[in-house]
């Protein structure tokens, strides 16, 4: 992987998606990240060697974008075939579903570690307000992310994982499942300080390991960050009138970031 240079050295906000993902929505994240987001600096896409990324006429207008191109993330044929079965009521197999969420791997690579920071954000996020300070609250030496069940704290690590696995009673000893605090990977603010040569590839062993996560990467990734290594800490949920990072957008509140453009159920 050749390496991009980068002025500056210091933070990126990257995203990560395939074909399908830029096309439903690159162009709405670049309006709002250099609009109302007010982010001046570089954005990084993480995406495979075949998306035809010429077809998207913001990319070639927007010298401050740059691209990694990467391959898919190679499991082992008993890896994947566990992953397969997975098979949870009402929800759908991700695996299977949303295969290209493993590419968030690649996040850490070392490669990208020309940047001191990194904010990934999902491509399908909703940017209201300026972004700038949430990038200020730099997560020295640590990885910002939003707990998964904010703010009730009600779903435990252990939701994570295909109980009716074999594998599970065996990551329940290995790891502390009962924890409440662990993290979504739909925003990830992060010091590259914490990635070395052997994280991207440590990663992958994880899922070998234990090929149960019913959530992808996220299940794998608090195992890594929260647990294996003291790096996760909750991203700073208000900043002045502000609230960072919400799911659902809430009347007479200001929420920087939200995953969905409407108001919560009642």
């Amino acid at each position: 992987m050749k390496k991009l240079r980068n002025e500056n050295n210091n933070t990126v906000v990257a995203v990560v998606a395939n074909f399908k993902y830029l096309r439903m929505y690159f162009d709405k994240f670049h309006k709002q990240i250099r609009g109302v987001g007010e982010y001046k600096g570089e954005i990084l896409i993480l995406t495979s060697y075949f998306t035809p990324l010429f077809l998207f006429k913001s990319l070639r207008n927007d010298k401050k974008i740059k691209i990694y191109r990467y391959r898919n993330i190679k499991f082992s044929k008993n890896t994947i075939k566990l992953l397969n079965e997975i098979s949870v009521p009402d929800k759908p197999n991700r695996n299977i579903t949303k295969p290209f969420q493993w590419h968030k791997i690649h996040l850490f690579d070392k490669n990208l570690k020309i940047w001191k920071y990194i904010f990934y954000m999902d491509i399908n996020m909703n940017i209201h307000y300026d972004l700038n300070p949430i990038l200020k609250t730099l997560p020295i030496n640590k990885l910002f992310a939003r707990a998964d069940s904010y703010p009730n704290y009600d779903k435990k690590l252990k939701s994570q994982f295909y109980e009716n696995s074999k594998l599970f009673n065996q990551l329940s000893n290995d790891f502390n499942l009962e924890v409440r605090d662990y993290f979504q990977t739909g925003i990830m603010f992060f010091d590259t300080n914490i990635v070395d040569k052997n994280t991207k590839s440590e990663l992958i062993s994880l899922v070998e390991k234990y090929p149960i996560s019913i959530t992808n990467e996220q299940g794998i990734m608090n195992l890594y960050f929260a647990h294996i290594n003291n790096f996760y800490r909750e991203l700073p949920s208000q900043l002045d009138d502000f609230e960072t990072y919400f799911y659902w957008m809430v009347e007479n509140k200001k929420i920087i970031i939200t995953k969905q453009a409407r108001k919560q159920y009642k």
